[in-house]
């Protein structure tokens, strides 16, 4: 395989940390891009800086505008989120020169996020194409549950101790968000 150079979403949750691990193992030269969108679960990025600093990644931070979404126990969904965050990817990659956007939805995410699945992937490239951009968005695990995640970090040594995936925030995660949820199901 050619490595690649890649812009890679970075969140601290498992999903892309893990990736991020991956990624590396296979040589690529990642670059990887925070976004700071005022969630309420903005520690998730103090992990995320501490991984790319272990692996001697190179990171940039982009500060958004607070996205809707997230706003009380019930809204667990920040609309168009993704296709928000790979729009600005995209053009970081161009400027970069690198060929590869990187994502880290994966199946489980598909069912409850309507830009976690393979058609609005596979429209968004077309869209890319469509414009002569020259950079992939690859979202690799799609197809893999988040319990082959788990076991994939572990499988690589990821810290899983150094990860954050709770949506509430708060000095240690709740374990009743969906996404606290998620996350103990997986590692199982």
């Amino acid at each position: 395989m050619i490595p690649k150079t890649i812009i890679h979403l970075l969140s601290g949750g498992l999903d892309s940390v893990t990736m991020l691990y991956d990624l590396r193992q296979q040589g690529h030269n990642v670059h990887c891009l925070l976004f700071d969108y005022k969630q309420r679960h903005v520690q998730e990025l103090t992990f995320a800086k501490g991984h790319c600093h272990r692996l001697g990644v190179l990171y940039t931070t982009m500060e958004l505008p607070p996205l809707g979404g997230l706003t009380d126990d019930t809204h667990w969904i920040v609309p168009n989120r993704n296709c928000t965050m790979l729009s600005l990817a995209v053009n970081m990659a161009i400027k970069a020169g690198a060929e590869a956007v990187t994502i880290a939805s994966n199946k489980d995410d598909e069912s409850g996020f309507p830009d976690c699945r393979m058609a609005f992937f596979q429209l968004y490239n077309t869209m890319l194409r469509t414009q002569e951009i020259h950079v992939e968005v690859c979202a690799p695990y799609l197809d893999k549950p988040k319990a082959w995640i788990a076991g994939k970090a572990r499988e690589m040594k990821v810290p899983l101790h150094e990860i954050w995936t709770c949506y509430r925030g708060g000095v240690k995660p709740c374990g009743i968000c969906p996404a606290c949820k998620k996350l103990d199901a997986a590692l199982l």
